[in-house]
């Protein structure tokens, strides 16, 4: 049976001392707004520490722009140095632990991303769910700051802390945290630098990748795919408020995999990833909360079926989610 993963590296608290008045919703989406901007438009290499509890990730981000294309290399700091690097139509992973390229397509949208993208690129806050407010801040690595915060009206998601360089809107410190203001994630530059060029030679690998297992996808078939709502056997009955279906992928069982259907639901910012594993045995199913880094999972069964939600949302809402699950056929 194959097992379930959700790697997502997360982070430690810090705070700042607020040095001005609130300003309003208004002001908070203006901030938003200009730092969706810079993370598309800008060029910036930094160092980025991912943390969670003891468990901390350090690795060093290029992102590039040249006539509009962004183009980024992540590179672990660690012993074994992994690397990710985000072309115009392909991401690329450098495994030199295994001596292993991998080649996937860039179609979909979160691979190969930076934690910091995955978390802030494209993020749109629904006032339904999320209440808005800025304020100036202190100073960060020498620059000086506005910090955004996103209260959630409910229970069912995160809030957000985002502490934006105020001269070009770059995020250089985010944290998420619970209803009790616990933080539970965090993203911290350690250092930063936004050049006005970045050179394409920045952007690859020291690594001598003749030498490499090379392993690159089948060709995609002609047709694309359908929408997700006429994908799948299985759906959510009911789910949170603001949260719809925006994917579904399917693998069909073989000779030594049972079949897996994965359904992603999402309010537009956060998002729950459910699972649906079949063929499984009665004594690897059961039912119970787990906690995987900064995500909550929750996982239940359905006759032969084990269902997982897992998302880094509070865990009533994977609980809701998973429970909710049910075939679209007989």
């Amino acid at each position: 049976m194959r097992s379930l993963q959700c790697v997502r590296a997360v982070v430690l608290v810090a705070s700042a001392v607020l040095a001005g008045p609130a300003l309003g919703a208004d002001d908070a989406r203006g901030w938003l707004e200009r730092m969706g901007q810079a993370l598309e438009t800008l060029n910036y290499e930094g160092t980025l520490i991912q943390s969670q509890g003891t468990d901390v990730a350090v690795m060093r981000i290029v992102h590039r722009v040249e006539n509009g294309v962004q183009t980024e290399r992540i590179t672990a700091l660690d012993d074994v140095g992994r690397e990710i690097i985000r072309q115009e139509q392909e991401v690329i992973f450098i495994l030199p632990d295994e001596r292993a390229v991998m080649v996937g397509a860039r179609g979909e949208k979160a691979v190969g991303m930076s934690p910091l993208q995955q978390q802030l690129g494209g993020v749109r806050f629904d006032d339904l769910y999320y209440k808005l407010t800025a304020a100036s801040a202190g100073k960060l690595l020498g620059r000086t700051t506005h910090l955004v915060t996103v209260q959630p009206t409910d229970t069912c998601r995160f809030g957000y802390r985002v502490w934006l360089d105020q001269a070009t809107g770059m995020p250089l410190k985010v944290q998420i945290a619970d209803r009790d203001g616990e933080v539970v994630e965090q993203l911290r530059f350690s250092d930063i630098s936004l050049p006005e060029r970045i050179p394409a030679s920045a952007l690859q690998s020291p690594a001598k990748l003749d030498s490499y297992t090379w392993q690159r996808p089948p060709a995609a078939s002609g047709s694309g795919p359908s929408p997700p709502e006429k994908q799948g056997k299985w759906r959510a009955v009911t789910l949170p408020p603001g949260f719809s279906l925006k994917a579904v992928r399917a693998e069909p069982a073989d000779e030594d995999t049972e079949a897996l259907e994965q359904l992603v639901y999402s309010d537009g910012v956060a998002s729950v990833s459910v699972f649906v594993e079949s063929g499984v045995a009665a004594a690897e199913r059961g039912e119970g909360p787990s906690r995987m880094g900064a995500a909550n999972a929750y996982t239940t069964d359905l006759g032969v079926h084990m269902i997982t939600a897992v998302g880094e949302v509070p865990l009533s809402t994977v609980k809701a989610i998973a429970r909710a699950i049910r075939p679209t056929g007989p």
